[in-house]
This record gives C-alpha cells, sequence and structure tokens, in this order.
C-alpha cells in the first residue's frame, strides 16, 4: 500500500502507524469508515477515535514527508529565537521559531508538512532562510500562547472539555487521548453520582450531558459542540456501532472500569435534529443481584410473595413502567428457587445480569428468534421454572398460559399501572378469561420511590391538604413522625438518597378467580382483590413508607400522582 510520486514510493500514514505499532489493523479499518463519512484526514480519525495520540500522528506524518520532527511544549525556546519571527506573522501562518541555523537562518515549527510549500514567501519578506521541522498542533496551541500570548480556544477544544468532565479521575493516565479521557471520565463521575443513565444529548449550541440518579434527571455538564462528532464516535465503537451509520437507530453493549467498578453498559443511539442522542443504561456488576429485603419488600407481604413463587405451577407476573425495577425482582426470586435440582430457563432482551446456574437465552429480533420462538423451544428442554422477560402479544401470552397449565412455574412481566389492569390486559391481547383464571397465581405491581438522606432530612408536620392528596388519613399519623427532604452536600442537594420499592401483590382467590371469568371490570376485580384477597395498594405502601421515615410526602405524590387519582 503505497503512493507514487515525483521522487518515488512513498507510504501512506496509516501504512506507518501500523509498521511502527501504534495502531493495528482494525484500528485502522474504524478511521477509514469515519474518514468516509467525516471527509477528515486518516490521521485525525484516528486521534479523534482514540486509537493513538497527535503526537504518535504528527511523527508518522514527519517520517512520511522526510522532516524532523520537534516537540515544542519541551525545553524553553530564548527570546532571540522568538524575535526572529514577528508575532502577527506567527499568528498568521501557525509557526513557531524553535532554534537559530546559523546567520539568518532559523529552525521553524510547522503543523503541516504541506505548509512548507506555503511559507516560501517569507523568505524574501523577512529576509530570512529557514527549513520546517514537524510539531503537533496542541504543542502549538502551547507554545503560541506561551511564547507569543495568542490563544487558540477552538483549538484546545477537546483538551479543555476532556479535563472539565473530571480532571481528578486517576483511571486515566494524562498521557491518553483527550477523547479517551472525556469518555473515561464522564463514566468516573456517573459512578460518583450514582447514576443508573448517562445521557448525551446534542443541540445547536451544546452538548448537554445528564444523570439520571435515583430515577430522576439532572444536568451534569456541556460539551462545546466541536467535540460532539468525537465522543458520539468513540462511545459507538466501544459499543461495537456502525459508525457511519447516522440515520437509523442503533443499540450496543460495551464493559468498562470506572472509578474502581466493573460496568455493564446498555447503549443506544436515536438519530435527532442535531445529531445522535446516545443513552446509557449502567449496570453494576457487583450490586446489581438485591434481596427483595433491600428492595424494601418486608412484612406479610413477603411472606405471602415466598408462597407463591414456590408453588409448582402458575404464571407469576410483575407489572409497572419502564424503570420500575421489575428486572431485578424477577432476579431476585430466581435467586431463591436456583438449586442444583431446579432446572431455570430465562428469555430476556436484553440479558442485564448473568445469573449462575441458570440457562439464560438473549433475544435477537433480526434473525427471528423473540419471545414466542424462545418459549416454544424452552418447553423442549424440560425446565422447572421460565421466566420470559416480557408478553407484549397474544402469542406469547398463550404459550406462557399453556406452559404454566402443562405443570410450569413461569415468571414475566406486563406493562400496566396496577396489579388488577394485568388480569385484564391478558384478555384484551385476546386470551379467553377461563385461562387466565385458572393459570395465573399472583400479579404484583411496584414502584421505585426515593429513599430521604439520613443526613438532612427534617421533622415535617403535614398540612391537611398534603395528608388528602395521597389519600392519608390524620390518625393515621398521630404519634409518628413525618420527614421531608432538605437538600445537603451528601445527597448532592437533593435531599434523597438511593431508593426502595413499594409494592401491591394480589393473589389469585376463588373470588377473584371467579370475577375474571366473569371478565369484570379492573376496578371490580381490584375491590374482589382488596376484600377477600387482602391485597394491600401501591398507595397503601406508600403511606407506610411515609410512616416508617422512609420517603416524603412529596415523593409518594410524584410517583403515585396518576394512581391516586384513578384509584382514590
Amino acid at each position: 500500500m503505497t503512493e507514487t510520486g515525483k521522487t518515488g514510493p512513498r507510504k501512506l500514514l496509516g501504512e506507518i502507524l501500523r509498521a511502527a505499532n501504534v495502531v493495528g489493523e482494525a484500528q485502522l479499518q474504524d478511521a477509514l469508515k469515519y474518514q468516509a463519512e467525516t471527509g477528515l484526514k486518516i490521521g485525525e480519525c484516528l486521534v479523534r477515535l482514540g486509537h493513538c495520540q497527535s503526537a504518535d500522528v504528527s511523527r508518522a506524518l514527519a517520517r512520511q514527508a522526510g522532516m524532523p520532527f520537534v516537540d515544542v511544549k519541551k525545553g524553553q525556546i530564548s527570546p532571540e529565537v522568538i524575535a526572529a519571527i514577528p508575532k502577527e506573522v506567527a499568528e498568521e501562518h501557525n509557526i513557531v521559531p524553535v532554534k537559530l541555523d546559523g546567520p539568518g537562518k532559523v529552525i521553524l515549527a510547522v503543523t503541516d508538512p504541506l505548509a512548507v510549500y506555503n511559507l516560501e514567501h517569507l523568505k524574501f519578506i523577512l529576509n530570512l532562510d529557514f527549513r520546517c521541522a514537524l510539531t503537533t498542533e496542541e504543542a502549538m496551541v502551547e507554545a503560541l500562547s506561551k511564547y507569543y500570548g495568542l490563544h487558540k480556544k477552538d483549538a484546545a477544544t477537546v483538551g479543555d472539555a476532556a479535563r472539565r468532565a473530571g480532571g481528578a479521575a486517576k483511571e486515566v493516565s494524562a498521557d491518553d487521548a483527550p477523547i479517551i479521557r472525556l469518555v473515561q471520565n464522564l463514566f468516573d463521575d456517573a459512578v460518583r453520582a450514582r447514576a443508573s443513565d448517562i445521557h448525551v444529548e446534542p443541540f445547536a449550541d451544546r452538548v448537554r450531558v445528564r444523570f439520571r440518579v435515583d430515577g430522576v434527571c439532572r444536568v451534569a455538564d456541556d460539551f462545546p459542540t466541536a467535540v460532539q462528532g468525537a465522543v458520539l464516535s468513540r462511545l459507538k465503537i466501544m459499543a461495537e456501532m456502525d459508525i457511519a451509520e447516522k440515520r437509523k437507530p442503533q443499540d450496543g453493549r460495551l464493559n468498562i472500569h470506572a472509578h474502581g467498578k466493573e460496568l455493564d453498559v446498555r447503549v443506544s443511539a436515536l438519530p435527532g435534529t442535531h445529531g445522535e442522542s446516545i443513552v446509557m443504561r449502567l449496570l453494576d456488576k457487583q450490586e446489581g443481584l438485591v434481596s427483595l429485603e433491600r428492595l424494601g419488600f418486608v412484612g406479610e407481604d413477603q411472606r405471602r410473595f415466598h408462597r407463591v413463587i414456590k408453588r409448582p405451577n402458575g404464571i407469576f407476573l410483575v407489572t409497572g413502567p419502564t424503570g420500575s425495577g421489575k428486572t431485578t425482582t424477577l432476579y431476585a426470586a430466581l435467586q431463591e428457587l436456583n438449586r442444583p435440582d431446579v432446572k431455570i430457563i430465562t428469555a430476556e432482551n436484553p440479558v442485564e445480569y448473568h445469573l449462575p446456574g441458570v440457562n439464560q437465552c438473549q433475544v435477537h429480533h433480526q434473525i427471528g428468534l423473540d419471545f414466542a420462538r424462545i418459549l416454544r423451544s424452552m418447553l423442549r428442554q424440560a425446565p422447572n421454572i421460565i421466566l420470559v422477560g416480557e408478553i407484549r402479544d397474544q402469542e406469547t401470552a398463550s404459550i406462557a398460559i399453556q406452559a404454566a397449565l402443562t405443570g410450569h412455574l413461569v415468571f414475566s412481566t406486563l406493562h400496566t399501572n396496577d396489579a388488577p389492569a394485568a388480569l385484564t390486559r391478558l384478555m384484551d391481547m385476546g386470551v379467553a378469561p377461563f385461562l387466565v383464571s385458572s393459570s395465573v397465581a399472583a400479579v404484583m405491581a411496584q414502584r421505585l420511590i426515593r429513599r430521604l438522606c439520613n443526613s438532612c432530612k427534617e421533622k415535617h408536620e403535614p398540612t391537611a391538604t398534603e395528608l388528602d392528596s395521597i389519600g392519608l388519613a390524620s390518625e393515621h399519623i398521630a404519634g409518628k413522625t413525618v420527614y421531608c427532604s432538605v437538600g445537603c452536600d451528601q445527597c448532592r442537594m437533593t435531599g434523597y438518597s438511593g431508593r426502595v420499592g413499594i409494592f401491591e401483590l394480589l393473589e389469585m382467590s376463588p373470588d377473584l378467580r371467579e370475577a375474571v371469568f366473569r371478565s369484570e371490570t379492573t376496578s371490580r376485580l381490584r375491590e374482589i382483590a382488596i376484600s377477600s384477597g387482602g391485597m394491600l395498594s401501591l398507595r397503601v405502601d406508600g403511606h407506610r413508607k411515609i410512616i416508617e421515615g422512609v420517603t416524603s410526602v412529596d415523593e409518594i405524590l410524584r410517583v403515585l400522582s396518576k394512581e391516586l387519582v384513578l384509584n382514590g
């Protein structure tokens, strides 16, 4: 791979870097794709993607052009040498004199080998003879600032953003490429903030970065638009996504060490008006699998839950909106049931955490491997327990019900607001009421609410209006202490630290099965579940968390506002 010029064969820059073991073939191909997309030079592409440093590219360019390389950041250039080139000339032509090479001769540092031909006229203007040496753009910016007082802010934008994104991170070396540092520090900051998601959102004048902490988004930083392309390309390459594809949504996955933790990161890219918006879900492999007790599932509900999941067959459904902890609850149940004498198979999209001893299968819609197809194949594997990530259509629901009726214990999730609505949702999908009535063992709805920060929470006397807004009677808090959020340094002035679950467990009773068989309304099923099945609603569990000092009235109102209106 060579170019032929007037002076003979000339190696390509990528070949020089590869021969010097600076980059590999795969990295070079990534850069070529990025070059086709952006039109940038191959060296700049390699640096932007974090595959090498700018000094490596400049050394390779110098070797390609037959020029010496000089690092103008090192050492001190004497005032006598600096005086050889006026400030205006240095600024206009982006040059710095580095050494006198005899009377009327000087060595100039340049950032582009082609600049040599554009500087010939200076020999006559300045009455100087010179030869050129190559340096990096970053070094040139520093030298112009140091010796001439010139500031080229745009040229240093990437480095500035990287330092601003978390200069205190120790996992990243100062010698790493700026984009690598910027992205690594982004993950470090997210872990320090206990974020569950990172949102990178391009706008016309900036790139906004938000962290979702305890279920609530907050702005973490703003990057200049100059780093947008490099940051997004770096993230997409790490997640093994196509950096040249910007018109279609993409999903990927990556593993990274950040702030002393090993993270499994799910990445989603969505095209937008000003570029691709990237959302990353951070999954902590060390803390991802938690018990139900830690989630806040205690008391009689917990005992009923254990009784339900130890049944030999039936369907157990967990419902709630996205981000309400449904998967965490199902994993906690599987952990308790996972024994050498029990065969467990799961169908998930995606597999979030790996459970030792459990056969986990990943959904791949591109090849037709969806929940229904996996579920049909599962039954031929003779499992005792089946987990289906989500029931979203009639086919999947029908197969899950048939599995439950033929002696399997089936766990799955549905997107409904409360537990009774899951029963009517299955019927709306087209499942016959008698099948729902006979196969479903229990349904649990849940939400995640923020815990009050123990360092700053204060006693609070709720008003009658506040109590009425969440359906809590004043006699229920008589002699009890209610707290409100305040904010301190430990909770980053939010007043909350961590999350806990509130639950609504519906266990099928004979009266409830009869009501489902008659296709009763959701409101009627709720009444029967509370009266004959002993179900405690999400609202009641929220009241308990308030009285126990776990959370505040405002937080319950924020999370359950819709349910409080619908269910009185």
